[in-house]
């Protein structure tokens, strides 16, 4: 079960039977090199981006404490 609090809303998910979860990927994908494993109950979903996708890259450097 998956819970969330927060001032404004209250979010809990639990799970029975069937799921469905639909999302919108930000970027265009090769969508012949999709991959996806479930594992010990984790879905893992690879999407490698496009060549045009991967041009607009940007790095962002993150410092430490």
């Amino acid at each position: 079960m998956l819970t969330e609090k927060d001032k404004k809303y209250y979010h809990v998910e639990r799970s029975y039977g069937s799921f469905y979860r639909s999302l919108q990927i930000p970027c265009e994908v090769e969508q012949d090199a999709v991959k996806a494993s479930f594992k010990k109950g984790v879905l893992k979903i690879t999407l490698p981006k496009s060549a045009k996708a991967q041009e607009n890259v940007r790095k962002i450097e993150v410092k430490g404490e």
